[in-house]
């Protein structure tokens, strides 16, 4: 049986939409639990400026990034197909992406792995103030 490929999740001002304006700050969510990848694009697209787009593992990674590369990535250490720290590299060894800063949101953080990379990193459960804040911290340099 074929698995049916999950589309992009865009949120935009607490709204799931098609179109966003092309002047705002993306965030990319790379999470592949459907209840909590939602909450989080539903506090981040609440509490912030920042548009959200939800994917569910790294499928779709280099198509978003070539049509809309997003200012910061929020990355999940398990998912299907290729881990957190796989997708960071992918898309930092592209040297217009090297840039793009990343958050690590998991149960299972590779804290070596994360150090190495400075990225820093959320133990799941988080509270949304605590990812908050995480954003806010890795944006502002970048505003």
């Amino acid at each position: 049986m074929e698995k049916k490929q999950r589309q992009p999740m865009m949120a935009h001002a607490g709204h799931h939409c098609l179109h966003a304006d092309s002047h705002q700050k993306t965030i990319l969510l790379i999470e592949d639990q459907v209840l909590f990848g939602k909450l989080l694009t539903r506090i981040i697209a609440d509490r912030t400026p920042y548009q959200v787009i939800h994917l569910y593992d790294g499928s779709q990674v280099i198509q978003i990034m070539k049509e809309k590369k997003p200012h910061l990535l929020v990355l999940d250490y398990d998912l299907p197909g290729m881990n957190g720290i796989e997708i960071y590299d992918m898309i930092h060894n592209t040297h217009e992406w090297a840039d793009i800063p990343a958050i690590m949101v998991s149960a299972n953080l590779p804290e070596q792995e994360i150090r190495k990379r400075n990225i820093p990193g959320l133990s799941k459960p988080c509270s949304s103030q605590e990812l908050l804040s995480a954003i806010e911290q890795v944006m502002l340099p970048h505003s």
